[in-house]
């Protein structure tokens, strides 16, 4: 008996609602086709990387598909988060008076010209992410690159870093250590 290998469109087709039930089930509302696009990336990798000794197609599926959006929806918290913050500092920057603080240093808009709005948000942004980072081991950077900005999953940067998935775990470890350590409002 030989086993059929599914079209990608027939495979969709016939197993979206598993989507549509983990959205459901985790409140998604917002951005429904971002979530959506995710989970079916999610189901199929799942159905191409499936080992049957492991247990039902289904349930891998499924445990696949909830995961991949739990994690793109914490992605999307964390980067609502710092943005709302950057916007924040941003507001304080033009609230208080006419200076803007270029690498560290309060310089008048009229001397440097006012300079572009976006940049200057950039610039913020560039030194909030490098004074959070120098707090991090060159491993721990690896991972927050990694699965943060790029959201990539352990396996795959420990693929990458030619390293143990438990090394990974461990870098991540130490990031979250840090980040409940670090006082946020005190700097």
């Amino acid at each position: 008996m030989s086993e059929k290998k599914w079209e990608l469109e027939d495979f969709i087709e016939q197993n979206q609602r598993r989507v549509y039930y983990q959205m459901a089930r985790l409140q998604i509302d917002e951005e429904k086709e971002e979530y959506f696009q995710e989970g079916l990336v999610a189901m199929w990798r799942a159905y191409e990387n499936y080992k049957p000794d492991k247990g039902p197609l289904a349930t891998y599926m499924n445990f696949q598909i909830r995961n991949r959006i739990v994690d793109v929806f914490r992605k999307a918290m964390v980067e609502k988060k710092y943005l709302e913050q950057a916007g924040h500092e941003r507001n304080v920057e033009i609230k208080s008076g006419n200076y803007s603080q270029v690498n560290g240093k309060k310089t008048s808009m009229e001397v440097d010209g006012g300079g572009d709005p976006q940049e200057m948000i950039d610039q913020s942004n560039e030194n909030v992410f490098l004074k959070f980072t120098a707090l991090l081991t060159e491993k721990q950077k690896v991972w927050f690159r990694g699965a943060i900005i790029e959201g990539l999953s352990n396996q795959e940067i420990a693929d990458r870093e030619e390293v143990s998935l438990e090394a990974v775990k461990s870098w991540a470890k130490g990031v979250k250590k840090k980040l409940r350590k670090k006082d946020w409002d005190g700097d």
